[in-house]
């Protein structure tokens, strides 16, 4: 599969500088070089060609040469090595393979122009590079990288030990962005003359630190009271910490259980803390939940632009920290009624409207719990019918909720509501049924939402 990805690389670097090497475009002069790539087991080969039709011809043709070198770099390298340091799954690992073959080609040196063949049209070089010499570079390179960010790490401990928390973490994530090319090397780092892997002993410090790192809402529950409380809640103040210590500029990632699917991304202020203005919960659960992460990813991508640092900490699960909510939803009296102010055959209806609204949690209004909101239904015949000796009975009525103030939160008509019966208090009975079941399908929702 890498061999055919980096084939697959090869094919469109090489069509994108312009041609392929084929013998229409070759002339009969041309070294063998031009047409085959030479063979040796002391030094990596690359051919590169580009057409003369661009200003930057020789450029293009010396970057599809280093390409060809790189990529014969890259085989070799991933044949010897893998990256067992991380538990990362495939995808990670390919995309560490591949990135660090564009990496080798932006930083191959050391090499040599062992010939150059100019037709009208084309032009071909012919570059070479020694495998010990490259060797020798790489090593160096690894060995300064490694200084770099043993360097930053030594210093992170030291921030550490000061309880500078913050830039401990900045500097370690630096430390990891200078070695990001050399996951795969065998780095060692020795502490109290005892020598460790270094890449495992930076990365498990660096998830150590974040996982120190802890939001703590400011109460153990919150309860609200829908008929009571503001239809905002302030929520003051949030705090990161780690070890005791506050964090500033840390990213937070808040979602709340009744808006699935939505977050709120804030950062922490100078003193450590945030503040949240929950918005109405208008969800009829009696208890709700808000959880705050740690934005690791947000967090590192704003400390560093390299690429394989960003793609470690893309997946990485940070700690849920959660506040509950404990809802009390209003207390309600119910009044249904005929426009002459008649209840004759009306309790059974009230009992049934009751029962939807106990069921999300609503409490029937007594001498104990005084009432949060009255909901009255009065309703008076439009008309009457008789035919074929059925009554029809044609209703008009009026939903009102008003609050302890006596304000209306909620009012509407509903018209032609119909019910059929063989006597005139049947159809009565039946039309004010009717009347229940619309109320529960078309208004019950609406109704709810004006008193939370």
């Amino acid at each position: 599969m890498l061999k055919y990805i980096v084939l697959l690389t090869s094919f469109f670097v090489f069509f994108s500088c312009g041609s392929s090497k084929n013998n229409s475009t070759i002339p009969e002069n041309a070294p063998e070089w031009v047409s085959k790539t030479p063979l040796s087991n002391f030094n990596y080969i690359g051919i590169g060609m580009a057409p003369k039709s661009s200003s930057d011809y020789r450029e293009k043709a010396q970057k599809m040469a280093l390409t060809e070198i790189s990529n014969s770099i890259s085989v070799t390298v991933s044949s010897n090595n893998s990256l067992n340091v991380f538990q990362y799954d495939d995808t990670f690992n390919e995309f560490y393979r591949m990135n660090s073959m564009v990496s080798s080609a932006a930083f191959l040196e050391g090499y040599d122009i062992v010939d150059i063949f100019e037709t009208e049209n084309y032009y071909y070089t012919y570059l070479s590079l020694s495998k010990q010499k490259h060797q020798q570079l790489r090593k160096a390179r690894i060995n300064k990288a490694l200084e770099a960010s043993i360097f930053k790490f030594d210093y992170a401990k030291k921030l550490t030990a000061e309880k500078d928390f913050s830039e401990a973490i900045k500097q370690q994530i630096l430390a990891l962005e200078d070695i990001s090319e050399f996951l795969n090397e065998d780095l060692r780092y020795t502490e109290n003359q005892i020598e460790k892997p270094y890449v495992s002993l930076l990365m498990n410090t660096i998830f150590t630190n974040l996982n120190q790192i802890e939001i703590l809402f400011p109460v153990k529950q919150l309860n609200i009271k829908h008929a009571a409380d503001p239809k905002d809640i302030n929520i003051e103040s949030i705090t990161i910490k780690s070890q005791n210590k506050t964090l500033s500029n840390i990213p937070v990632s808040i979602s709340y259980s009744w808006q699935p699917g939505q977050s709120l991304d804030l950062v922490s202020e100078s003193n450590g803390t945030i503040s949240l203005v929950i918005p109405r919960n208008c969800s009829k659960n009696n208890s709700e939940k808000i959880t705050a992460i740690l934005d690791t990813y947000s967090l590192v991508k704003n400390l560093s632009q390299n690429r394989v640092v960003q793609k470690i900490f893309e997946n990485y699960q940070s700690k849920k920290f959660e506040l509950s909510i404990a809802k009390q939803l209003p207390v309600i009296e119910l009044d249904i009624f005929l426009i002459d102010k008649s209840k004759k055959n009306l309790n059974a209806l009230e009992d049934e409207l009751f029962q939807i609204f106990s069921a999300d949690y609503f409490t029937l209004a007594s001498r104990k719990a005084k009432k949060d909101f009255t909901i009255t239904i009065e309703s008076k015949k439009i008309e009457n019918l008789q035919v074929n000796g059925k009554i029809s009975t044609k209703l008009e009525s009026r939903i009102k909720i008003t609050n302890s103030s006596n304000h209306i939160v909620y009012q509407e008509i509903l018209y032609n509501i119909i019910g059929i019966g063989s006597s005139t208090e049947l159809a009565e009975q039946d039309a004010l049924q009717s009347l229940m079941d619309k109320i529960k399908m078309v208004n019950y929702t609406v109704m709810v939402q004006s008193m939370l």
